[in-house]
Formats: C-alpha cells, structure tokens, sequence
C-alpha cells in the first residue's frame, strides 16, 4: 500500500508534492519534500526527498487534492490546458502550474502560464506535461483514521514501525506509527473498511508482537546457554554414572551433596543427567600438579576410585550397617569409620583433640553391654501370644510417605526399622528361655550326645508303656 501522497496548493497557485503526516477535524498534517527534514519525510513515510523549501504543517482540506492516477493517459494537443512541472525560481521546489498549450513542434512545446499576470511563454519537454487534475479537494471523509491502545509492555516494540508491516498490509492501511503522548497506535488510510479490518485484528496483531517478544527473550537465553555450553565443553570435565538405587545417596538431601560440591575450590559446575544418573563435573585444572598430568590418567584415576566406592558402597548397603562418625577428622574429611549393625552397641561418640603433634583428632566412645552370667538366659520373642492386629495397625499410623521424601536411602532405613522395632515391642511379648546345660562340656561330643537322645527316648517310651499297663490293672 503506498503512502497517502496529495498535492498541496501553494500561495502562487501551483500545487506541490506532500505526504500525510497525522489527519485532524478540518485539517492535516502534510510533510513536504524538504532536505532539511529529508530524513524524517524517508524514515516516516518511506519515500526519498530531493529538495529543501518549507517544513511541515497542518493545511485545511480545502488546499489539499489527490494526484492523478498514475496511468492516466496523455494526450496533448495545441490549445489544450495542461499542467506544466516548473518552479517560480531557484528556491522553490518544481509544482504543478496551471498553463496553456500554444505551439507543437516534436517532441517540444510552447505553453503560456495562466497564473502569471504578464504572458510568460516557455519551451518544455513532453516528460513536463500532463492533463490537468481533475480531482477536487478533500474533505472529512476522504481520509479515515483510527487509534488503538498500547499495553505497557509493548510500547517500546510499537515505536518501531517496522513491527507493524505485516498488520498494515492485512488491514489495507497508508501508514502505521505510534504516538509516544496517547500510547496509541495511529492508523491512517483512504479506505472505510481498514477501520473494520483494525477493529477485527488489532487485539491479534499485539498478541502477536508480544510472542515475538518472548521468542526473542527465549532466543537471547538460548544463545548465552550455548556460550556458557561452549565455555564448559572447553574446560576439564568428568563424568560418571551412578546404579539408580545408590542416587539418593549421591545426591543427598534436598541436593546438599551437590551444593556442597560446587563449593569445591576449582569447581565451574556440576550437571545431573537423571535419566541415565550420570554426573558431570566441570573444573579448571588450577595446580601444577594435577597440570602436568594427562587427562587419561585423571581419568583412570576416578574410574579406579569409583569402583573401590562403589564396592564400599555395596557392602554397607548389603549388611545394613550404620556409620556414626560424622564429623571430619583431619583436613574436612572424615577417614575414621565406625559401624555398627544394631543400636545399642556403641554411645557417646566424640570427635575432638590430638594425640601429641599429631593433626589427626582422636574418637571416643563408649561400647554398651552386660555381664554374662554363668548360665544363659536368651531373650525370644513370644509369637504365639502376639497380637498382629496391633502390630498392623501401628504401622499403618506411621506416614511412611510423607516421612521418607527427600531422605537418602540409610537415613530412610533407619527410621523405618525404628518404628517396625518401636511396633514389635508393643505388639510381641517376649518370653526367656533358660538353657538346661548351659555350656556343652568339652567332652560331650556328637557321638555321645546322639546316644544320650537315644536313651532318654527309650525311658519316655518304657514310661507311657508302664502307665498305660497300670490302668489296664485297674479295670480288671
């Protein structure tokens, strides 16, 4: 759609070239050919100016027209009148001048100027030529314009007109700009039925600006994500996988495992696949030590401690054991352990002081238990008399869920076999069970004590032989 482009009618009569700025109650807004405002007139109606005379100004409808179409054919003949592209002096710009053909010679013609009060007669060109306007000046109607509101966060994307090409064609508009005072998006055009066009698709056209927007900003992410990638994949990184049961444990709780390590001096950062559970570590290679060795070996390194861990790991897991030394116990790190496989075993454990210059820290601890008695009193549990309904409905209280989200999987086991151990002794008696022989003596071996059962089976028979002999007896 091509800018709304009109003839201006100067004070001489002529009409000069001009282009709609901004349409008013009885006036407009027209922006002239000047070299001064050159750039502005190319910049807001897209057009190239070559001359300098006056700035822009409101001019009531009554001095404006439209040009002739563009197709119009001319045919000139001697005596007709025409309208002859000339200007009155040097510091004018060329306009149209109302004349009168008096001579034909080629393709060269002899006009006499009708707003000259003396005849003035010149030679022009065919090219200076055309039939005269037969358009009459506008009016209200002639020119339609809209207004439409910016939302806030769109402004400064509206004060670029090129964002609005695509709705300025749709809409069959002249021209599209937005007026920074109102916030408003000012659509000019020749046509009625733009104003229903911009009604139907202006809330479509700023949904679609700010998509866009949000593209961009995405884009932006996307790229500053793709150099700090690049930044990473340049400096020295491992990575290893971890069996899926072992992740709580290597993550630890609410990622404080992880926190952790990113706070390792050297540490960039650290990426969780965990899909596949594999970790990634990016680093800079900071001492002259670890420099000076080759990336395979640091590898082999890591690999060689990954499977010692990992058996390590399987061990603990595998015997239910528990590790009560938690504090570090030379240089942050904790190289003293002490399993236990039930509570009750050890208490009281310290960390804390030196054995002479040494700088590892002594551990101190208690180890719990009882006198052993001569003879042996073992403690059972008493399952014929327990009552497992109570024991069910005691776990059930326990809200497993909501209790083991977010623990690892040794501090989950043992908060789960504290309660199976806190319901068993509400809901199973016990009951002692008091060895008859106490220690087996040295001398009884299996041989003997196979022929002491041997014995004491033949007395029980010859027993229950006698009695039921005894009362045969007595019913005779």
């Amino acid at each position: 759609m091509e800018e709304l482009t009109v003839e201006v009618r100067g004070s001489n009569g002529a009409f000069y070239k001009g282009f709609i700025k901004d349409v008013h109650e009885d006036s407009l807004t027209v922006v002239f050919e000047n070299k001064k405002n050159r750039k502005i007139v190319e910049i807001m109606c897209n057009v190239s100016s070559t001359f300098s005379w006056q700035p822009e100004r409101q001019v009531p409808f009554n001095e404006v027209r439209l040009p002739p179409p563009p197709d119009i054919k001319k045919e000139i003949s001697e005596g007709d009148e025409v309208e002859v592209y000339s200007r009155a002096n040097d510091q004018e710009p060329c306009g149209w001048w109302l004349a009168k053909v008096r001579m034909m010679k080629g393709e060269f013609y002899v006009i006499e100027y009708a707003a000259c009060d003396a005849t003035y007669n010149e030679i022009v060109t065919y090219e200076r030529l055309r039939p005269v306007n037969q358009n009459k000046t506008v009016k209200k109607n002639t020119f339609f314009k809209c207004t439409v509101d910016v939302p806030e966060d769109l402004r400064d994307a509206c004060a670029n007109e090129n964002a609005h090409k695509d709705f300025k064609k749709a809409v069959g508009a002249c021209r599209i700009f937005y007026h920074a005072e109102t916030a408003q998006l000012i659509i000019l055009s020749a046509s009625e039925a733009t104003v229903k066009r911009v009604n139907i698709l202006s809330d479509m056209h700023l949904r679609s600006i700010r998509t866009k927007l949000m593209l961009m900003s995405r884009n932006e992410e996307a790229t500053k994500h793709l150099e700090c990638t690049k930044q990473l994949a340049a400096a020295f990184h491992e990575e290893f996988v971890v069996r899926e049961d072992l992740m709580g444990l290597a993550i630890g709780t609410h990622g404080s495992n992880i926190q952790q390590a990113r706070k390792v001096p050297g540490v960039t950062a650290i990426e969780l696949e965990e899909d596949t559970g594999t970790f990634r570590i990016y680093g800079e290679v900071g001492s002259d030590e670890v420099a000076t060795r080759s990336p395979r070996a640091i590898k082999r390194d890591f690999r060689a401690l990954g499977r010692r861990s990992r058996r390590f790991l399987e061990y603990v897991e595998e015997n239910f054991v528990t590790q009560l030394v938690s504090e570090p116990t030379r240089e942050g790190a904790p190289l003293d352990l002490l399993f236990v496989n039930r509570e009750g075993l050890v208490g009281d454990v310290t960390v804390g002081g030196h054995l002479g210059h040494s700088d590892h820290k002594m551990i101190d601890f208690l180890i719990l238990g009882e006198v052993r008695r001569e003879v042996s009193r073992t403690a059972t549990l008493d399952f014929q008399r327990a009552d497992f309904g109570l024991f069910r409905r005691l776990v059930d209280r326990v809200p497993l869920d909501a209790v083991l989200k977010g623990k690892g999987v040794q501090e989950g086991w043992t908060f789960f076999k504290k309660e199976i151990l806190k319901a068993q002794e509400q809901a199973v008696p016990m009951c002692r069970k008091t060895s008859q022989w106490g220690r087996r003596a040295a001398w009884l071996n299996r041989e003997l004590w196979v022929e002491l059962r041997e014995k004491k089976g033949e007395f029980m028979t010859f027993g229950r032989r006698g009695r039921q002999l005894r009362r045969t007896t007595r019913m005779l």
